[in-house]
């Protein structure tokens, strides 16, 4: 009889240990957050800023690189660690559903010039490297009509920016349909000296809205990234850029970024490459050396 008590009472304590530690595994699973991706501390990340690329160096200058100078960068920073990242990684970060390699560095290239088709994205596909191209709408439509397609000074058409929708190396940033002038009394998109919010944000929203409903007429895609014209920008279009869908802003102001929630994603800086000056001393000013 005492036998038979010890081993039912064996059979007890393991089931309530077998149940306990059950217990503790199973609410263990539970509690465990859907978005374990830790970005409290966040990640430091520089932004490079072309614009035309062209094989002549006698054309070469504050914006103007040429195809070897933009394939020495991409192999400089290859060879220093780095990873080239899109603005949709960023985006994944900071949402919490994904990482960052340790060194992320982004390509921009912008006012979409003709060369960025011809050039730049071969040289993304050979390197496999990752890049914004950021368009302005009306300088598209008027290649689109006349049909131009000139390396040296022509822009994209309305056909090479689907092209580009549909690469997996590059991204199409809204670059505003017609604020890319100093024709109509504004520098760039940026709010003038006593003019009423409302009035501001009509015209800005109006421009902003008309590009990308050319980017859907044209391509079946819209922009999620905005980059400002000249890099003149006024604060408040943040928010409105927010309320449109947007998820991603760049400025022309030089500094180093730290990526941490979708806010950081606005206003983002950027070094811009001239030409006149060697790879290595260029991402030295940086401080990649």
């Amino acid at each position: 009889m005492i036998k038979k008590l010890k081993i039912f009472s064996v059979v007890i304590f393991v089931s309530l240990l077998y149940c306990g530690i059950l217990g503790i595994v199973f609410n263990s699973v539970s509690s465990v957050p859907v978005l374990s991706v830790n970005i409290s501390d966040g990640v430091d990340m520089p932004i490079i800023m072309y614009h035309s690329v062209l094989k002549d160096t006698d054309l070469s200058g504050k914006y103007i690189v040429t195809p070897d100078t933009l394939k020495n960068d991409i192999n400089f920073l290859k060879n220093k660690g780095y990873t080239f990242v899109s603005a949709q990684e960023l985006i994944d970060y900071t949402n919490g559903t994904s990482k960052l390699p340790d060194k992320p560095v982004m390509l921009t290239f912008d006012d979409g010039f003709y060369n960025n088709y011809g050039y730049v994205m071969p040289i993304l596909s050979e390197y496999d490297a990752k890049a914004v191209i950021s368009v302005v709408g009306s300088y598209t439509d008027e290649y689109s009509k006349s049909n131009i397609a000139n390396m040296t000074y022509g822009y994209v058409r309305w056909s090479e920016v689907y092209d580009m929708f549909i690469d997996k190396r590059v991204e199409v940033g809204n670059h505003s349909y017609d604020f890319h002038s100093n024709n109509h009394g504004r520098n760039g998109s940026k709010r003038n000296s006593g003019e009423s919010e409302d009035t501001y944000k009509n015209i800005f929203v109006g421009d902003t809205q008309k590009a990308q409903d050319r980017f859907m007429t044209k391509t079946g895609f819209a922009p999620i990234i905005y980059t400002y014209p000249f890099g003149a920008y006024s604060e408040e279009t943040t928010d409105m850029l927010k309320s449109m869908g947007f998820k991603m802003s760049l400025t022309c102001n030089e500094g180093i970024n730290h990526i941490t929630d979708a806010d950081s994603l606005f206003m983002l800086k950027r070094y811009n490459r001239p030409s006149g000056i060697s790879t290595a001393d260029f991402f030295a000013k940086m401080g990649i050396d």
